[in-house]
């Protein structure tokens, strides 16, 4: 970098350290006066930048800055003396490949780093009890974002220099997500013995989850199954030895057929239950929603603070994690919760991280005839509600066995044909129903 090309601003200063990267650096930002991105490694013209931006009004870019430039939070917030620092010690980690060589390195985009510092900020001031919403679209890193959350929650220290939390439970049960949340919390370790899988090898999940909740293990990963046990485990030790934990619990949509799904039926609504008939699926805020309901207000006195990542929060999850603009209000029109840090499907969409799935789609439309066999005229007879009639009618065409072969012979032609090849033969498709 060269001084004369960095952005100023009159009366301040860049950091010394930033004054002039050298070519080895482990990180490199390329900067306008309206947006910012960095990149790991630099590889001439085949460098990939990532956004560095805050974001605005929902989508990708920086919001406008009246005082100056729109990139002047690098400087002012980001490079900062502290702040690089705590990125460099704190944030930065190692890739290595199975021989354990370093291949890269890992560093924060704007809105992790930002989530991950407002969480801790809160955590530090508001102590344990409280509930924070984390609203990243898909496409945002959360793997990443739960990991650094976890390991920061689990070093958080108060004024007093009194450790926050004792443990720090994280959930999940995406199968594979679920082994790479692992290595990302193992991978992120400073020091080694710090992360306690729960895996149920050669003992229970239950026993071994009590056990490494009792020895004060600082992370501790369990799956949604294991869930229930925990929490009641949790809440045990909070309120006979006084223990403080925060619970971090990563979305997970799971199939209605296993053994947590079969328990938490129990407890859904009437609403609920009609739209798991309808083929809906439980998953971990139904289980969250419904586990925490029973203990309402408990959790805050016990000294539980939970932490949801979710890209798409349902209604009752904003309603259970969400935070109101005045807390000393009820919900109202004016007054409704929303999550505590947002990155949006619009700003991961705009800048590439995903692809936005209604741009190029093809709907299929069933037409049929239904005559009667005398009059042929459709569905008229006194006898038989018209309506009804014909909901049962609609049912047995959407479910003809013909009818839906014909459905997938053109969902598939039309994929083989027209977008198998694309993107390197690695184009996938979707099917809505």
């Amino acid at each position: 970098y060269r001084r004369d090309r960095l952005p100023t601003v009159p009366g301040k200063n860049l950091p010394e350290p930033l004054l002039a990267f050298p070519r080895g650096a482990l990180v490199h930002f390329a900067v306008t006066n309206r947006e910012a991105a960095m990149s790991t490694r630099l590889n001439g013209l085949d460098t990939v930048f990532l956004p560095f931006n805050q974001g605005c009004d929902g989508g990708a870019g920086n919001p406008v800055n009246p005082d100056g430039y729109a990139t002047a939070y690098l400087w002012d917030e980001v490079w900062a003396r502290d702040s690089w620092l705590d990125i460099l010690g704190r944030y930065l980690v190692p890739v290595k490949n199975d021989r354990r060589q370093l291949v890269g390195w890992i560093f924060p985009r704007y809105h992790q780093l930002d989530a991950t510092r407002r969480v801790l900020a809160a955590g530090r001031a508001d102590g344990p009890g409280r509930r924070y919403l984390i609203q990243h679209s898909a496409g945002s890193g959360k793997t990443n974002s739960i990991a650094w959350t976890a390991h920061f929650l689990a070093d958080l220290h108060d004024a007093g220099h009194r450790k926050v939390f004792h443990s720090v439970i994280v959930i999940s049960d995406r199968t594979v997500l679920d082994s790479q949340l692992r290595e990302a919390l193992t991978a992120f370790e400073r020091v080694q013995g710090v992360v306690a899988i729960v895996s149920g090898d050669g003992a229970s999940k239950s026993r071994e989850l009590a056990e490494a909740l009792a020895a004060g293990k600082k992370i501790v990963v369990c799956t949604l199954q294991t869930f229930p046990f925990a929490l009641d485990e949790v809440r045990q030790l909070a309120a006979t030895e006084g223990k403080r934990f925060a619970v971090i619990a990563d979305e997970a949509h799971s199939s209605q057929s296993n053994e947590t799904a079969a328990r938490l039926k129990l407890l859904l609504s009437a609403a609920e239950q009609a739209e798991l008939a309808d083929g809906g699926e439980i998953d971990t805020e139904d289980l969250l929603a419904a586990q925490m309901s029973a203990k309402a207000g408990g959790d805050q006195a016990a000294g539980i603070t939970w932490v949801a990542f979710t890209a798409t929060p349902k209604d009752k999850t904003l309603q259970l994690f969400g935070v109101r603009p005045d807390p000393t209000r009820p919900p109202a029109a004016d007054n409704l919760p929303a999550a505590f840090h947002v990155y949006s499907m619009r700003q991961a969409i705009e800048e590439g991280f995903i692809l936005d799935v209604l741009t190029h789609y093809t709907s299929y439309k069933t037409a049929f005839t239904l005559a009667h066999r005398d009059t042929g005229e459709v569905v008229a007879s006194p006898e038989v509600d018209p309506s009804a009639a014909m909901k049962g009618i609609m049912g047995w065409v959407r479910l003809h066995e013909y009818n839906i072969a014909q459905r997938v012979q053109v969902v598939v032609e039309h994929y083989r044909r027209h977008v198998q090849h694309l993107l390197g033969g690695r184009a996938k498709a979707m099917v809505v129903t």
